[in-house]
């Protein structure tokens, strides 16, 4: 054979070898969700390429076929003009020649390429994919027969492992932007809160006792109406004689057809569900529905009570705060001179960086009291200040137990490194 009929014949080949290796790793990358929306749309390619994709076992074995027939045919012509013009050396000469061809024009460049760019090479070559499909199937169906044979048995040992997912494969099927859609802020939100709320702890969840508004076992109707009333809240707990000795709820419905006078609410009052401070959240909700409660006490290694936790607190975890009509929408800070920030000392430092994309560090405590605290290492008095970072916190309030309000400034480069700069100094 002539040497320009071999050089064509020996180019298909490797073309064809390229398109093959392409096309499997095409179909593999390809973005399921967007053929989707591609074929609801009209799209008849997107329609093919799903279609092609109902039955993997024979588009990959169209594919694999497809490659190493044209690996094989190639090879073999290129090597046959080398034996007849360069005798018994042409065959290795035609290996060292033939062999990085077909390793790298025909196997990895259309790999990476295919792969960077699966949706819309696919899309532009499904059609002559489609018709080498149906050219093999004779060979494909017969090949899908004897080997789903063989392997039946390693199918039916693995089955069970490919029904379920687990937690870090779901994790890095997330994080692959590229093969799932795009989702918004509060989606992603929302799916990471779901992975994480098994990880957390009552304690991690509860309103703290001293931010607990609560009615003595003693307390009359007119007492808890006005209680009710005052506080907004539809449960109450209930304590005896000192507030942690928390020992039921008072739900506020059971009072609506009962006359505001002096008689005592302890027939109202109904048994408390009390919890660990390290029971886990995911088991304690579950709990909480299966007892019909809305409420459960949280309690120390002495038995006093800590906090408590509602089934709302719960499934703020997941959703972010949840509001009723009776609600007002407030921010966790307000404006302050100098693009200052005031904040209640209770306001959670994961709250904080939320609504403001900040980064303030967390560590033993959850607030910002608590991170004054940390670092000063005592109850601060007004005026006293932290450095954290790029950050100034400043003591506005406080009382003999515990910090009320901060001010809180981010500051820009120059004045951090200017602050940097005098600390060193002194």
């Amino acid at each position: 054979m002539d040497f320009a009929p071999t050089l064509i014949l020996v180019t298909l080949g490797i073309l064809l070898e390229a398109f093959f290796s392409g096309s499997e790793i095409g179909m593999v990358s390809v973005n399921r969700i967007k053929m989707k929306q591609l074929a609801e749309e009209g799209n008849s390619a997107a329609k093919s390429i799903l279609k092609l994709l109902d039955n993997p076992e024979r588009l990959f074995t169209t594919t694999s076929l497809g490659t190493n027939l044209a690996m094989v045919a190639s090879t073999a012509i290129f090597t046959a003009f080398m034996v007849t013009h360069f005798g018994d050396s042409g065959e290795w000469m035609a290996m060292a020649i033939i062999s990085p061809m077909i390793f790298f024009i025909g196997e990895i460049i259309p790999k990476v390429i295919f792969q960077h760019r699966a949706d819309s090479l696919m899309l532009l070559i499904v059609y002559p994919l489609i018709f080498f499909n149906k050219i093999f199937s004779p060979f494909t169906n017969w090949l899908s027969k004897t080997s789903a044979k063989v392997t039946s048995k390693v199918q039916l040992a693995s089955a069970e492992e490919h029904k379920t997912f687990s937690r870090d494969q779901l994790k890095n099927i997330l994080s692959l932007e590229s093969q799932t859609v795009d989702l918004g802020v509060t989606e992603k939100k929302i799916i990471h809160n779901i992975f994480n709320f098994g990880e957390l702890r009552a304690e991690h969840c509860m309103v703290p006792l001293v931010q607990m508004t609560a009615l003595r076992d003693t307390a009359t109707m007119r007492e808890a109406h006005e209680i009710a009333n005052d506080s907004g809240y539809s449960r109450i707990p209930i304590f005896h004689e000192r507030m942690y000795n928390l020992i039921g709820i008072l739900n506020t419905f059971d009072l609506l057809d009962q006359p505001i006078d002096e008689t005592l609410i302890t027939h109202f009052v109904r048994p408390a569900y009390y919890v660990p401070p390290n029971k886990k959240i995911d088991d304690l909700l579950k709990e909480l529905q299966q007892r019909g409660l809305h409420m459960a006490f949280v309690v120390d290694e002495y038995g006093g009570c800590i906090g408590l936790i509602t089934i709302e607190d719960l499934l703020e975890k997941i959703v972010g705060e949840i509001e009723d009509e009776y609600d007002k929408p407030e921010k966790p800070y307000q404006p302050y001179a100098d693009g200052g920030y005031i904040i209640e000392g209770n306001t959670e430092i994961g709250v904080l960086n939320d609504a403001l994309s900040w980064d303030l560090p967390t560590g033993d405590f959850e607030t910002l009291a608590g991170l004054a605290i940390n670092r000063l290492e005592r109850i601060p008095n007004p005026g006293d200040q932290v450095r954290e970072g790029c950050y100034r916190i400043t003591v506005k309030e406080t009382t003999k137990r515990k910090i009320q309000s901060l001010i809180i400034r981010k500051l820009d480069p120059a004045q951090n490194n200017e602050n940097k700069e005098d600390n060193s100094a002194s």
